[in-house]
C-alpha cells in the first residue's frame, strides 16, 4: 500500500481554514454570474457609484453581471469564507489584447484589511501572464483608497477632469507573475476541496450509509 505524501504548504492552507478565515483568489467562469451578482447586490450605494462611475440601479447590475464574464474579460474573485466578496476585472481595449482596462470592487465591511492591495496585485500578475503591455486604471478622483493602491503597484497616475487615470507598464509574463497566479489558483483548489470535505462528503456517503443500515438487521433501519 502506498503512502500519499501531501506538501507542507497544503497542510498549512488546511490548518489556516480551520483556525481562522478562509480567504482565497481564483478566475471567475462564465456560469458563475449569479456568485458576481450577489456580490454586486450587496455593494452600498456608494461603493456602487466608486466602482461604475455614476449610481447604478439593480436593474443595471443585474445586466451587468449576466454579460461581464464574457471572453473579452477576466475576472478574479476574492473568497472569504467561501463568499464572493471582493473582485478585480480585467478588460481588453484592444484585438491585440496588449492594453486592458482594470475595476474593482470589494464590500464596505472587507475594505481596509489589505485585500484590495492582493487584488491588485493578482490582476497586475494576469495580465503580465497574458501579453497585456499597458494596464489602465480609471477611478473617481475621490477614491483615494484604489489610487493609493494603484500607487504603491507602479502606476503613473493622471487627472484629467474627475477621473483619475492609472497607467501601469509592465514587461510580458516571467516566473514571478506565473507563480503568484498559479500559487493563488492552487490555493483556492485546496480551499474548495475542504469546503466538499466538509459539505459534500457528507452528503455522498449518506445514501450508503442508509444502505448498511437496512442490510445490517442489527440496526434500527435493517429491523
Amino acid at each position: 500500500m502506498s503512502n500519499l505524501a501531501i506538501p507542507g504548504d497544503v497542510v498549512a492552507v488546511t490548518k489556516a481554514a480551520d483556525d481562522a478565515s478562509a480567504v482565497t483568489i481564483r478566475r471567475l467562469h462564465p456560469k458563475e454570474s449569479d456568485l458576481l451578482l450577489a456580490h454586486l447586490m450587496r455593494l452600498d450605494g456608494e461603493a456602487r457609484r466608486l466602482r461604475f462611475g455614476n449610481p447604478v440601479n439593480d436593474y443595471f447590475l443585474g445586466r451587468y453581471a449576466a454579460l461581464a464574464l464574457g471572453a473579452d474579460a477576466l475576472i478574479m474573485g476574492l473568497f472569504v469564507d467561501g463568499v464572493l466578496r471582493g473582485v478585480a476585472e480585467l478588460r481588453y481595449l484592444t484585438g491585440s489584447r496588449s492594453e486592458a482596462e482594470g475595476a474593482f470592487s470589494i464590500e464596505r465591511a472587507f475594505q481596509g484589511l489589505g485585500y484590495g492591495d492582493r487584488l491588485f496585485g493578482r490582476l497586475i500578475a494576469s495580465a503580465r501572464n497574458r501579453g497585456v503591455r499597458r494596464l489602465f486604471l480609471t477611478c473617481l478622483r475621490e477614491n483615494r483608497r484604489m489610487q493609493a493602491i494603484a500607487a504603491k503597484h507602479g502606476a503613473d497616475l493622471s487627472f484629467v477632469a474627475g477621473d483619475v487615470t492609472a497607467e501601469i507598464r509592465r514587461p510580458y509574463a516571467d516566473a514571478a507573475s506565473i507563480a503568484e497566479e498559479w500559487a493563488d489558483e492552487s490555493e483556492a483548489f485546496v480551499f474548495a476541496m475542504i469546503d466538499w470535505r466538509r459539505h459534500g462528503l457528507e452528503f455522498l456517503t449518506r445514501p450508503l450509509q442508509r444502505l448498511a443500515e437496512t442490510l445490517n438487521p442489527s440496526s434500527p433501519a435493517g429491523r
